[in-house]
């Protein structure tokens, strides 16, 4: 339990304003001893969210409550599963936002019969019955009632309960105490009023002019002496001024002559101060930011000198005297909420949040050199007409073998670097490393833009990833959610939700997730274009992919909300869209072919969802398998506009629909199923356009991702031991062959004809795909008979492919046949399930290979080593299971050679 004697300044003022006035409680002072507890939930306390408010008895309201003991390490205990409404946890009404529950005796109301374990604070969110309403703090957070040890306490509060004031204000200042004592309050040093052998004192005090307000309460009774303290602030109203240079610049920035300009956009706000770590967090007048009316749009600013270029500099602001809020520009972000439950060994330096202070209030931090202080190679994006994307979430890559333990770390993931290279995927798609809420999520609830989440690691780690993927000839991708933000985004913080500038009230659109913005607002806009154009500088990254495109046109183009309006054609969600970044751009739109179109005309790439079909021909059903819609212009759509998948976080796995909903012959065997699985990678991966993998995909991962009420985002199991799996090895060496294959022939994929046969005439036809240019043809055959034993030729017309000029580039786990024919006619020998790829010997690609001539040296393999002829500052070595090699003499077999940046893969003989 913390006590609260000799309190700084600002303390009890925020451990006030985490519950007290949103829940006020007899007796004044709570104390285990207490047998007639009654909590009041007050549902429009300026401190509370205002989430139950106006609710009345006929939708009765129920705590979700528990206990902080000294025994449970600063988390709740002993409450009940959420959504429960037992008559314990109701609420009476007792008038208009004004709700009461009987508590009575503390220890018993939780159930604590540990004579050494106490209870530290009551932690409490109010709800209806059906858990869509809640009541929380302003910020979102818990709420939480001080319980006090026994003996003699004492308890100093205000009402309001605020720690700054922006107008003259009244007062009033409560001193409560357990046993009758002699009380004084003093403001500034001088006596406002005193009371003698009493157990409350209440004292009215007028704060009329500007400064500070130091409040002292004392309290003597024959148990002893006791003192607590707060401070308020009135700082003044902001002054009209002119920003650095005249056109306001949001956030931190370093002027040339050192000091640092701090700018918030606060469109029809009066006054907003600067409440930094380097004045000790304490309120002062002369961090009152000056404001600047700008294109319509105001801004406060002040300027600060004496800020080194390396140290972190956390801070906060105070918006209209209440708001008090993070920066939205903030580069890190320290969160009160979530900080603390982050293991040490993913950032050990991290910045510390200021706990001994308060514990509500998101921080900003600012660094001088956060965003020069890295260098970054060169980096050549790949063709977009040929990427092979990996989608991978930080969380769930690496940990614990075989658990779901949300374990993974940005560090963990750079040691898989070489794996993913090895695989031939040339771009890394990252689910959404902004700031979010909470420390274990998909990342699609951002709070703050331009910062990293710290669950991940730290800012420089994912640098470091991002250069090491470049090293291995991978580009990086951010995945983006600008549809919407959670509720601890400055912007959403500073109005009310039905007067705020930035966000909707309610979503015009059919796909309403927490707060949606307002596209149209100029600074919406601004800070779309500012946050792509942070992460490819500061971090290098080489583009996006666009969350939710489908909820990213202006608020009037969408006349209602309906299914059929959010669907259909939307030119205003086109316009948006050309905020593109001068990079990869990928859109999750899934909308009619008109609209990707026109996107497509813009250099823009357009998710191709073919989870349902693939799914259905991976479990071996009969209809609705057609794979050739993996090709764009089979589906409508410029060809090369797509980023066609299987399967991806949103939809369900492929080796679960199998296992769970696939035909006998597949579900109950796992090497057909495997075999089947291979059958989807071939018709993915061999056919026009960029593609994606979704984590695992290539291991066969099963575990669902679904739950009753959609996607189900809880954390994954890590399965890297599936590759000790003969049936799942086999599957992973067919998207690692034909994944390499495609990045070795660029052209073939991208200047190609491409052919099918069989694709039309349901699962029971053998299907071939075919690809030429010039000299150089592929083939995939595929023999799609489900059940079975008999092997049948499986033939087509070939161009320059035949048994004499071939070479198996991919084929299902135990193939062993010959391509026959030596004209234009091939076949082979296939098994029900069974496929194989053949393709000319002119598309091998890995036997001495020479480096990019701009790496001043050349590669090649040679017998028992490495041969790299020129000059150059560094060199790593892996093999294809990313072991790296610790010297250029290396044993038979294919290498990955980094030299200064630029990878080549090498045969030694």
């Amino acid at each position: 339990m913390k006590k609260f004697y000799a309190l700084t300044a600002l303390l009890l003022v925020f451990a006030i304003s985490a519950g007290a006035q949103i829940v006020t409680h007899t007796p004044a002072i709570l104390q285990e001893s207490n047998t007639n507890v009654v909590l009041t939930y007050h549902a429009d306390a300026p401190e509370g969210n205002n989430g139950l408010r106006g609710v009345t008895a006929s939708d009765p309201v129920y705590a979700h409550i528990g206990a902080i003991t000294n025994k449970s390490n600063n988390s709740w205990k002993n409450h009940p599963e959420w959504g429960d409404n037992s008559a314990k946890y109701k609420l009476s009404y007792a008038g208009p936002n004004t709700w009461t529950l009987n508590i009575g005796n503390m220890r018993e109301y939780f159930g604590i019969t540990d004579a050494t374990e106490h209870i530290e604070r009551i932690a409490l969110v109010f709800r209806n019955g059906s858990c869509d309403k809640q009541g929380k703090t302003a910020s979102g957070g818990d709420i939480f009632v001080d319980v006090e040890p026994e003996g003699f306490q004492m308890r100093l509060s205000s009402s309001p309960a605020v720690s700054i004031v922006s107008q003259p204000t009244a007062v009033t200042f409560t001193v409560d105490v357990t046993s009758p004592s002699q009380i004084a309050l003093y403001v500034n040093g001088v006596q406002v009023k005193s009371e003698n052998g009493a157990t409350q004192l209440t004292a009215a005090y007028n704060i009329a002019s500007t400064g500070s307000y130091a409040v002292r309460a004392t309290a003597t009774s024959a148990e002893g002496s006791l003192e607590r303290t707060l401070n308020i602030a009135y700082p003044g109203s902001s002054e009209a001024g002119t920003y650095p240079g005249g056109v306001p610049k949001m956030g931190a920035v370093r002027n040339a002559d050192g000091t640092v300009t701090f700018c918030l956009a606060a469109p029809g706000k009066e006054s907003v101060v600067l409440v930094p770590s380097w004045d000790n967090y304490e309120i002062l007048g002369k961090n009152t930011m000056k404001y600047q009316d700008y294109n319509g749009q105001r801004y406060f600013f002040t300027t600060v000198s004496g800020l080194d270029n390396s140290s972190y500099y956390p801070y906060y602001y105070i918006v209209d005297g209440k708001h008090k809020v993070g920066d939205p520009y903030a580069r890190l972000v320290l969160d009160p909420y979530n900080d603390k439950w982050l293991d040490s060994n993913i950032w050990p330096d991290m910045p510390k949040y200021p706990y001994n202070r308060f514990d509500d209030i998101m921080l900003a931090v600012y660094k001088g050199d956060f965003d020069n202080s890295f260098t970054f190679s060169e980096f050549k994006i790949p063709d977009h007409r040929n990427l092979i994307i990996y989608e991978l979430l930080f969380r769930d890559f690496t940990g614990t073998e075989g658990k779901a333990n949300a374990e993974g770390t940005i560090s963990k993931a750079i040691e898989k670097l070489p794996y993913l290279a090895n695989l031939g995927v040339n771009v890394v798609e990252l689910m959404p490393v902004m700031e979010f809420n909470g420390n274990n999520s998909w990342g699609y609830n951002p709070n703050f833009y331009f910062a990293l989440d710290k669950a991940y690691g730290s800012p420089d780690d994912l640098r470091t990833f991002v250069e090491q993927a470049h090293r291995l000839g991978m580009a990086v991708v951010l995945d983006i959610a600008l549809n919407h933000s959670d509720g601890l985004h400055p912007w959403y913080m500073m109005y009310d939700r039905n007067a705020n500038p930035f966000y909707n009230a309610n979503a015009p659109h059919a796909y309403s997730v927490l707060n949606d913005w307002k596209q149209e607002h100029p600074l919406v806009q601004q800070q779309w274009k500012d946050v792509l154009q942070f992460w490819m500088t500061s971090y290098n990254v080489d583009g996006f992919r666009f969350d939710l495109v489908k909820g990213l046109g202006e608020t009037s183009s969408y006349p209602n909300s309906s299914d059929a309006t959010t669907n259909g054609y939307n030119k205003s969600r086109v316009e948006v869209m050309t905020r593109k970044p001068d990079g990869i751009h990928i859109n999750e739109n899934l909308a009619y072919d008109q609209e990707e179109n026109e996107m497509a005309a813009d250099g823009q790439l357009n998710w191709n969802n073919q989870n349902g079909v693939s799914g259905n021909y991976g479990g071996g059903q009969t209809t609705n398998n057609n794979l050739y819609y993996f090709d764009a212009e089979k589906c409508s759509r410029t060809q090369y506009s797509t980023i066609s998948y299987a399967e991806s976080h949103d939809e369900e796995r492929l080796a679960y629909i199998a296992r769970n909903k696939g035909v006998t012959a597949i579900k109950n065997n796992e090497a057909a199923m495997c075999n089947r699985l291979g059958q989807v990678a071939v018709q993915l991966l061999l056919t026009p356009g960029s593609k994606m993998i979704w984590q695992f995909g290539e291991l066969a991962a099963d575990q669902t991702t679904k739950n009753s009420s959609g996607n189900n985002t809880d954390p994954k199991l890590v399965v890297w031991n599936n590759l000790n799996n003969e049936n799942i090895k086999g599957l992973y060496e067919t998207y690692k062959a034909l994944c390499n294959f495609r990045t070795d022939n660029p052209d073939l994929f991208i200047n190609g004809t491409v052919t099918y046969t069989g694709f039309a005439n349901g699962v029971n036809s053998n299907r071939i795909i075919r690809y030429t240019y010039g000299d150089k043809e592929v083939m995939a055959f595929i023999r799609t008979t489900v059940a079975g034993s008999n092997p049948t030729l499986v033939g087509g017309t070939s161009t320059v492919l035949n048994s004499g000029n071939c070479q198996l580039i991919a084929s299902s786990a135990g193939f062993s046949q010959n391509l026959q024919g030596t004209d234009t006619t091939v076949r082979v020998q296939l098994k029900p399930n069974e496929y194989a790829v053949f393709a000319t010997l002119n598309t091998a690609g890995v036997d001495d290979i020479i480096a990019d001539d701009t790496t001043g040296a050349t590669v090649s393999g040679g017998i028992g080593e490495i041969i790299i002829n020129g000059s150059y500052r560094h060199v790593t070595v892996h093999n294809l299971q990313g072991v790296a090699q610790g010297s250029l003499r290396v044993a038979p077999g294919l290498y990955l050679v980094n030299v200064d940046g630029h990878t080549t893969k090498v045969l030694v003989k």
